[in-house]
């Protein structure tokens, strides 16, 4: 066989390994550069949200503990406390998502005396007032839920003129659901406001946060997304410092509050 023979025999070989030797190359080196391509994505188990109440009353070791968690979980700070605008600005530095935390007329008389409380007294003018200068003091704040308001969730009017202030600024509302009979999420619907509804309170009996939080991830498996509260205390950090990082690697996604609502 003649020299070029041979070489019309090799050319159809050679030409396309050689191609893929170099295709090869160039897709490993991609992988290696970018290792996290390289690793199948755990498919998601649940989407759970969670707010944590009550920021406002101090910048202690444990307040500054919650900005330490994943940075989706969303904060509610209560509007003219001794911390209030200082927490707003540190949240916003490390780039947590905030809603204001409004204080609202409880069946059960609080101790404390909240300025901001939005009860049925108030005419709509009064209640736009109050909201439009809570979010003064937190003016990244995305959104609004309420502090107890067991009483004044479950007023009609009032809840229409909470949903008439929050659309004029286009704020969306998360309905503690401190009272079975609130009228807070469907008025909100009704009014075009972005809303979501809590399902679990993590730390109200707080020797029963773990099991509060297990429930919660066991709504995640039937709900779109399951929308939980917990509040800023010592024994809720130390749970959530344990819990949050070995949810997310069984496969729970944690999604801002905003995220959440619709």
């Amino acid at each position: 066989m003649s020299k070029s023979n041979l070489n019309n025999n090799y050319k159809p070989f050679f030409l396309p390994s050689f191609l893929t030797f170099i295709i090869f190359l160039v897709v490993g080196n991609i992988y290696l550069s970018n290792p996290s391509q390289a690793i199948s994505v755990a498919p998601i188990k649940g989407n759970i949200c969670l707010v944590i109440d009550d920021f406002g009353f101090s910048l202690n070791k444990d307040v500054k503990g919650f900005f330490e968690l994943n940075k989706n979980i969303t904060l509610a700070i209560i509007p003219g406390a001794p911390y209030t605008q200082i927490i707003g600005e540190y949240a916003d530095s490390l780039g947590f998502e905030t809603i204001i935390h409004m204080p609202m007329e409880s069946y059960k008389q609080d101790s404390s005396l909240y300025s901001y409380e939005l009860n049925e007294q108030l005419n709509a003018s009064l209640v736009e007032e109050k909201i439009n200068s809570a979010f003064k003091e937190v003016p990244n704040a995305l959104g609004l839920n309420n502090h107890q308001g067991s009483k004044a969730t479950g007023s009609l009017q009032l809840m229409k003129d909470v949903a008439r202030s929050l659309k004029k600024i286009d704020k969306f509302f998360l309905d503690s659901f401190t009272n079975p009979e609130s009228r807070a999420y469907i008025t909100m619907r009704r009014y075009g406001v972005p809303t979501q509804l809590r399902q679990v309170f993590l730390d109200h009996d707080e020797s029963k946060i773990k099991s509060n939080l297990d429930s919660l991830v066991s709504l995640s498996h039937t709900m779109p997304i399951a929308v939980g509260i917990g509040h800023v205390k010592p024994t809720t950090l130390k749970i959530l410092e344990e819990e949050i990082p070995r949810l997310e690697l069984e496969g729970y996604n944690f999604i801002r509050l905003s995220n959440a609502v619709q």
